[in-house]
């Protein structure tokens, strides 16, 4: 009779991500032990785990990872490149590193840098060693199967953070698609040029970080929709919600990169069948 279940197994009974129920074992609120390379949990210590205060949310020192944000403020590519690649070493996936760790580590790194606890010069070392262990990362993030079409991704003028775009970027091509990132500071113009110069043209994804830059987003969005027949999906913290982001014309709202892959996919969906 079995006794234990994988992780995997584990996650899916308790009805929550695979690097949810890591970070249980982590930090020592669900008991498991390594066997042949991988997580298992013993039924009676999953039992007692269910039948505890398991929804209780934990601390927010233990969301965010402190060991990779370090090594990324401390310019150490090679250490933040090596927490991820355990990460996936204990089963997490690529794509489950960008968006669970990395994308929470980089806006920690901005709210720190927002309330005044570490410098400019800090953000940018942590910005361009995130840069670098995207490039690392990302190379193993192979397509599959034949190409579901195209997708341009921008982030508006005056809006200086690459990142988001960088992350959704890989994510998008190890799912098949064929994605042009134009990175940061892209006046609308360009976006638009090279919308129309592509061809099998899914849709377009604007990034929107910077604060205060609403004139800008508006004009970049109205000229995109004026000129294109393609859905537009458009997030970023510079938004406060949904009602904000559609207040500056037609486009898909997304509250988080996870979200953002989902309107993609539900845009190719669609597109699809129609």
């Amino acid at each position: 009779m079995t006794t234990s279940i994988s992780l995997a197994e584990a996650s899916e009974r308790l009805g929550v991500h695979y690097m949810t129920a890591y970070r249980y074992v982590r930090t020592g609120r669900l008991h498991a032990e390594k066997q042949g390379g991988q997580w298992h949990v013993e039924l009676d210590d999953l039992k007692a785990f269910e039948d505890g205060d398991a929804d209780e949310p934990a601390p927010r020192s233990e969301l965010i990872p402190k060991l990779l944000i370090e090594r990324l403020l401390a310019g150490d590519e090679n250490g933040a490149t090596q927490l991820l690649e355990s990460s996936m070493a204990s089963g997490a996936t690529a794509e489950e590193v960008y968006i669970d760790f990395l994308t929470p580590c980089m806006t920690e790194v901005g709210r720190r840098w927002h309330d005044g606890e570490i410098t400019i010069a800090d953000e940018h070392i942590a910005t361009s060693t995130g840069f670098r262990v995207v490039s690392r990362i990302g190379s193993r993030m192979s397509p599959r199967g034949r190409t579901r079409g195209t997708i341009v991704l921008a982030v508006v003028a005056e809006d200086y953070h690459g990142m988001p775009t960088a992350l959704l970027r890989d994510i998008l091509r190890s799912r098949g698609f064929e994605v042009i990132d134009l990175g940061a500071n892209t006046p609308s113009e360009s976006i638009l040029l090279r919308a129309q110069a592509t061809n099998d043209l899914v849709a377009v994804g604007l990034c929107c970080s910077k604060l205060d830059n609403d004139d800008i987003i508006r004009e970049t969005l109205s000229t995109l929709n004026d000129a294109l027949d393609v859905p537009i999906v458009m997030g970023g913290s510079a938004f406060s919600g949904h009602d904000h982001i559609h207040s500056f014309g037609v486009c898909s709202a997304s509250s988080s990169t996870r979200h953002a892959i989902d309107l993609f996919e539900e845009i190719h969906t669609q597109r699809i069948a129609s």
